[in-house]
């Protein structure tokens, strides 16, 4: 059995290929070629961490993973990562557990380039102004993506500790070389949603981090951050400004996603408001039909399917590395 390390899928696997392969993730969706179930959370007590089991089976690629993420939002306080995760990756053939693979990355990595699918659907294409709400493990990943799929040349950052947006700032200008944009700090979470054309929220909040008063006719954003019932990143009065809603997942989003959830308990919006799953529009069961000026959302609390479909793809391109090194 392999150990794959972070290092291991960075030297072979980019985000404009686990776009590509997010969407095939999604075709094998919409054939009914996955099988998973709603991933189990178990709570910490005493804290706000918790550890979320997510099994899956994808039947097209002969492979089925368990994937174990833990989420410690107190972790950098004693130096360490908020999110922590392994993969086990099993053939299906002879049950022959194939990699362990380290999943912080990857999960980053394909929660992305999920979103950076639903950027394509959905942003429009001239959006060049990027806001970021929230900037821990997961704004690495968005950025990533949406300045794979448009022309990004200035981003917006907020975070409730002005520190880590700044410091942010600084990766982005450093690891980002070739992009010659503009990255911004900004004061308050509606200071940077008024810039967007593509927002994306990636907190753990509990509240809406914005008013959406201040949104532009013709944004787009992705809410990625909450996923469990009691977050919620934006309010019902973004709900009643948002013209299409879109999930990656509808069984997952009623299920977790506090932003929906929450308003549909208390009978301010609908679940039949919801246009459908991102997977409909890759796959053309539904086309889009979408005026310059409507704000489109996508709700992501993350499928397993799509950690499986990842990881047998990093174990791929790594099994033909090794294959071509041999003499």
């Amino acid at each position: 059995m392999k150990v794959i390390t972070h290092r291991d899928i960075t030297s072979v696997y980019s985000m404009d290929t686990c776009i590509e392969d997010m969407k095939e993730a999604f075709r094998l969706y919409m054939e009914q070629k996955t099988h998973a179930p709603v991933r189990t959370v178990l709570d910490h007590t005493g804290s706000e961490a918790n550890t979320l089991v997510m099994p899956s089976y994808v039947e097209e690629l002969e492979v089925e993973a368990v994937k174990v993420v833990s989420i410690f939002p107190d972790n950098p306080e004693a130096g360490l990562p908020t999110l922590q995760g392994m993969i086990l990756l099993t053939e299906t053939q002879h049950g022959r557990h194939l990699a362990a693979i380290e999943a912080s990355g990857l999960t980053v990595l394909r929660t992305g380039a999920a979103a950076g699918v639903a950027t394509q659907y959905l942003a429009r294409e001239q959006a060049n102004r990027l806001s970021i709400l929230g900037c821990g493990a997961q704004a690495r990943g968005q950025l990533e993506a949406v300045l794979a799929v448009r022309p990004i040349d200035q981003v917006f950052l907020w975070n409730r500790t002005r520190e880590k947006a700044v410091a942010f700032q600084k990766e982005i200008q450093t690891q980002h070389p070739d992009w010659h944009g503009k990255v911004v700090v900004c004061d308050t979470a509606d200071e940077a949603a008024n810039q967007a054309d593509i927002l994306v929220l990636s907190s753990r909040s509990e509240e809406p981090l914005f008013n959406a008063d201040v949104l532009r006719p013709g944004v787009h954003i992705n809410a990625i951050g909450a996923y469990r019932p009691n977050l919620r990143e934006f309010g019902v009065d973004t709900l009643e400004r948002t013209d299409q809603v879109w999930v990656d997942s509808l069984e997952g989003a009623r299920h977790e996603a506090g932003d929906l959830i929450q308003p549909a308990q208390q009978g301010l919006w609908s679940w039949d408001q919801v246009q459908g799953e991102i997977a409909e529009l890759v796959t053309d069961q539904q086309r889009l039909h979408r005026q310059p000026q409507e704000i489109t959302l996508y709700k992501s609390v993350g499928v397993a399917y799509m950690d499986t479909v990842a990881a047998a793809k990093v174990y791929q391109h790594l099994s033909a590395k090794e294959k071509n090194k041999s003499p």
